[in-house]
């Protein structure tokens, strides 16, 4: 069990590794347009965002520095493992991980801009007070949403292909969800824009952003966003291996998986 946990580990820190990060770079560009709205400046409006904010950085210390269930914990490295990285610290191992997050979140922006426009012309035709910068709060609303259901994908798959028991799998991996960071930040989303989201958007404009969120959705839960976009991060931090030659066996693994795991996909269609 303990050697199926560690398989499942590995997927789960791929999914949220790419679906909780690339949210938070959603959410501090929104927030960015948010501080830019006149109602900003009501302490109220101000108060929920920050909490917000905190929360997700509680998140992070939580993953830095769990006392059981440790993730990013060099120390707890299997002897096979740890040998691939050099004197690094869990600060740096952990924004390694992160990496993948940013790189998803550039590949992706046309679609996270796609996704801006739609809420922002239905915004407009109900005459909502600073709609294009509402409108980023509200993506940033359906990033959260959407790593959150990253995260139950990734929990229930390795429930599914390990045979592991669900109560096990969800204490040791709720860490990862950011849950109560997407509640909060819907709050302070309706504290700075209580007309936006109360108004009663038009069945087009309804459409339009379900498709944009759909297209989001799939190009987030795509298996080649998480693989392209580690891969970019070990590029882009290979610093924290121990050796070049470390660094290129970990693109090539990881670029064998990316094959293995779209041969499959092309199987099973």
């Amino acid at each position: 069990m303990m050697h199926d946990i560690g398989l499942a580990a590995a997927t789960v820190k791929l999914v949220c590794g790419v679906g909780n990060n690339a949210a938070w770079f959603v959410v501090l560009e929104a927030h960015d347009h948010a501080k830019r709205c006149k109602r900003y400046r009501n302490y109220r409006v101000k108060h929920e965002f920050k909490q917000a904010l905190k929360m997700f950085h509680e998140y992070e210390r939580r993953l830095l520095y769990a006392d059981e269930n440790r993730m990013f914990h060099v120390a707890d490295m299997s002897p096979e493992t740890r040998k691939k990285y050099g004197n690094i610290t869990d600060r740096q191992y952990y924004e390694f991980w992160t990496g993948s997050g940013g790189e998803a979140y550039t590949n992706t922006r046309p679609l996270l801009t796609s996704l801006w426009n739609k809420y922002r012309l239905s915004l407009l035709k109900h005459n909502i007070e600073d709609a294009e910068h509402v409108a980023w709060v509200c993506v940033a609303q359906a990033a959260l949403e959407l790593a959150v259901t990253l995260y139950k994908a990734a929990t229930e798959d390795v429930i599914k292909a390990y045979n592991l028991p669900v109560k096990l799998v969800n204490t040791i991996f709720r860490q990862f969800s950011l849950e109560a960071v997407a509640k909060k930040w819907m709050s302070a989303l309706k504290e700075l824009s209580p007309e936006g989201m109360a108004h009663d958007s038009e069945p087009i404009d309804d459409k339009n952003i379900a498709i944009g969120l759909e297209q989001l959705h799939d190009a987030w839960i795509h298996p080649t966003i998480f693989f392209d976009s580690t891969l970019a991060a070990v590029e882009e931090y290979d610093e924290v291996f121990r050796t070049k030659g470390e660094m290129k066996k970990a693109s090539r693994e990881l670029a064998e998986m990316r094959a293995e795991t779209l041969e499959e996909m092309n199987n099973e269609t």
